[in-house]
């Protein structure tokens, strides 16, 4: 009878120890579900975090980038109204290059002729010399041919 009880007692303690493990592992079960349950809220928190950072950096980094751009923007405005007051002025300074070599050719033009009329009208004075002193010699041979006694 004791072997008989000590069997139902090993028999009892058996099955509490399997209902103390399955509890245990029940727990266990739970208590890990639940572990991971708080870490997919903590991370979704984090990522979540993570998120808005990387959003505001962006953002941050995007404004830097648009106000470089608009510098840029400005630099070059300016830049182009440099070099358009640049191309006005050098268009200035040709166009009254031509005109003074327009003017210029005039004037070579005129200067040609004037010394042209000027040889023309030595030839002119050289001629009426030439006609004066023929005009004299005749004269001179009229008064002479007139002359003789």
């Amino acid at each position: 009878m004791q072997e008989k009880a000590r069997a139902n007692d090993t028999t009892a303690v058996a099955n509490i120890q399997h209902e103390v493990e399955a509890r245990l592992k029940q727990e266990r079960a739970s208590f890990v579900a639940e572990v991971n349950r708080q870490h997919e809220i903590e991370m979704k928190e984090v990522r979540r975090q993570v998120s808005e950072e990387v959003r505001r950096q962006v953002h941050e980094e995007k404004q830097a980038l648009q106000r470089e751009v608009d510098g840029l923007r400005e630099e070059k405005s300016h830049q182009q109204i440099q070099l358009n007051y640049k191309q006005r002025a050098i268009d200035t300074q040709r166009s009254e290059a031509e005109v003074r070599q327009r003017e210029m050719e005039r004037l070579r033009e005129e200067k040609e002729e004037a010394e042209q009329r000027v040889r023309e009208m030595d030839q002119l004075l050289r001629n009426a010399e030439a006609a004066s002193q023929e005009a004299e010699r005749s004269l001179e041979e009229r008064e002479e041919v007139l002359n003789i006694p």
